[in-house]
């Protein structure tokens, strides 16, 4: 077959890989998801965000698989060993650069999945010298309002290291 010549393996051998990563990828995807919505039935008060999870698994997968289908053909390579080793060089630039708001995002998915207080829920941080209700949890931050009525916006790294003191449970 003509063709076979632009594949390292042969054509035939490249749509079965790509055919079978389609596959096992469909097979990941809706047993996670299902995963995830079995344990937010189970558990309603820690319930995970299904389409963030989904959609990082989903980038992951796909970010993996273009790697994998891309190597299957030899004229490819030298870019995309130009991109791993770009792409490395620039993560690693990145997160030094943005550590502060990494280090937000990851107390904050750590947040999302610990529930430690929810939203509405009446908390005080001794620490903050700060009292008030949960209005609002993003990766980011946590937005609380104060008994004065104000709104304080505090970073997801200071929340996942204080003492947080949930008093909607007393």
């Amino acid at each position: 077959m003509e063709l076979d010549q632009y594949f390292a393996y042969g054509f035939r051998n490249f749509l079965i890989l790509t055919i079978v990563i389609v596959i096992v990828y469909l097979i990941i995807f809706f047993s996670i998801k299902k995963k995830i919505e079995t344990f937010n039935e189970r558990y309603p008060a820690r319930a995970v965000s299904v389409p963030f999870v989904s959609s990082a698994v989903r980038f992951a997968y796909f970010l993996i698989a273009f790697f994998i289908i891309g190597y299957q053909i030899p004229a490819f390579r030298p870019t995309l060993d130009v991109i791993l080793d770009a792409g490395g060089i620039i993560a690693l630039g990145t997160a030094f650069a943005a550590r502060e708001s990494l280090s937000n995002y990851v107390a904050g998915f750590l947040l999302a999945i610990h529930k430690p207080f929810n939203i509405g829920d009446k908390i005080n941080i001794d620490q903050l010298n700060i009292t008030g209700t949960v209005r609002n949890i993003t990766f980011r931050h946590t937005e609380i309002v104060t008994e004065s009525g104000s709104v304080v916006t505090v970073p997801n790294s200071l929340m996942n290291t204080m003492a947080i003191e949930d008093l909607s449970d007393l």
